[in-house]
């Protein structure tokens, strides 16, 4: 869970290689935008003890066609009354095998799939819908 906590709250990553998406008329490239964590609508709260409670407001992955992506987001801390915004940030690369990604960052990597519009990103028992 804590690997998932750091890919929602600021980074994902991935490595380089693998092949095209399995079907050809699906344009992979784009911006990605996260629908929903494990069923629930935005805003997803990663962590809440006592009055600390961390929150992702909005993620998106925009993936290239030459095997790299960014990622940009904006998560909230709330510590009692005193709330504060911040920034989700990373970039990497990412893997294609078929339908299979992995997406790679200096923090570490996910897997999870990609097709129809619809970007999948599983860790643990944490799982990240975006939809193009």
């Amino acid at each position: 869970m804590r690997r998932f906590v750091s890919l929602l709250a600021l980074a994902t990553a991935l490595g380089c290689g693998g092949d095209s998406a399995t079907n050809a008329s699906d344009t992979l490239s784009g911006t990605y935008t996260l629908r929903s964590v494990n069923g629930a609508p935005l805003p997803f709260t990663i962590l809440q003890i006592d009055s600390l409670k961390v929150e992702v407001i909005s993620d998106a992955f925009t993936l290239t066609d030459n095997k790299t992506w960014t990622r940009t987001g904006a998560n909230r801390t709330t510590d009692g009354s005193q709330v504060t915004p911040g920034v989700i940030a990373d970039s990497g690369t990412y893997v294609l095998n078929g339908s299979k990604i992995t997406v790679i960052s200096a923090n570490g990597s996910t897997d999870g799939t990609l097709g129809g519009g619809k970007l999948t990103l599983t860790n643990d028992a944490v799982v990240a819908i975006y939809q193009k």
